[in-house]
């Protein structure tokens, strides 16, 4: 079961120290809109074989790739793209995103700088350049890019984010005054952020005690460990915990033979109730 883990990062938890609500408990796995994405994603993939120069094909499929976290066929055709446009600002941007999802932020900040010289609207890509800052421990700097991108689109996704930026760097009030419309309106993920917010708080016994009252027993002894372990790391590993699923080599084996690494999709990052929970 673990190796459809690779990412602890989509508990999906219950908020407070009292008990989940029920809305919060009973949920299932499900992505968004796979069926859709991977037909955009093919339908690029044959557009290009008819048409090797066809570049909205390459954004297309790109992008397609990317929302269902097929990093490695995402830069497939910015590859592709790269050649076909290398001037174009968003073909940095995005492979700036994809090496944010990749876990490797010292990549993508030169990207996103060298998008914004060429002529990208720095706000579109500022979410994931706020969380490039943040998976550094530059909390203030990730902040600072988040507070932009949520004010041209407002998004549940960065406020997210923004929150629990927040939580890691010591602003628990903040963070949960930011983070609760979404848990008044049962947003899945926000009540995977608040159980990772109690782990970074120093209560971790609450947030494996809450992984118990949502989660089948078997799922929540192999990720109890790494909860537990959240504590224990730096900032930026916090956030990638959180986020990306990523923790430290030397948490390998908590959980057992098996490590956490980036696989696709974070796990239960689209964990959404049953119909007629």
């Amino acid at each position: 079961m673990l190796a459809a883990l690779a990412v602890l990062v989509g508990l999906i938890l219950a908020c407070t120290v009292a008990a989940p609500p029920a809305s919060a408990q009973g949920r299932s796995i499900a992505v968004s809109n796979p069926a859709a994405d991977q037909r955009i994603m093919d339908e690029a993939t044959a557009r290009l074989v008819g048409n090797a120069s066809d570049t909205q094909a390459m954004r297309d499929g790109a992008e397609a790739a990317m929302r269902l976290g097929e990093y490695e066929v995402a830069l497939g055709f910015l590859n592709r793209a790269e050649i076909a446009m290398p001037g174009d600002p968003f073909v940095k941007a995005a492979r700036g995103s994809v090496m944010v999802r990749l876990g490797q932020p010292l990549m993508a900040l030169p990207l996103f700088a060298e998008a914004e010289r060429l002529g990208g609207r720095a706000v579109e890509f500022a979410a994931d350049r706020g969380l490039a800052h943040d998976l550094l421990g530059d909390q203030a700097s990730a902040q600072y890019y988040y507070a932009i991108a949520n004010r041209l689109a407002p998004d549940p996704e960065v406020t997210r984010r923004h929150a629990f930026s927040l939580a890691v760097a010591g602003q628990r009030d903040a963070a949960e005054r930011m983070l609760h419309p979404l848990l008044q309106a049962d947003d899945a993920a926000a009540w995977r952020i608040r159980a990772f917010m109690l782990a970074v708080s120093g209560r971790a016994g609450e947030a494996v005690a809450l992984l118990y009252a949502v989660l089948p027993q078997q799922l929540a002894d192999n990720l109890a460990p790494y909860m537990r372990s959240v504590p224990r790391l730096a900032p930026g590993q916090q956030i990638a915990a959180a986020h990306l699923g990523i923790f430290p080599s030397e948490f390998s084996g908590i959980g057992g033979t098996d490590r956490l690494v980036p696989a696709g999709r974070p796990f239960g990052s689209d964990y959404q109730p049953d119909d007629g929970d």
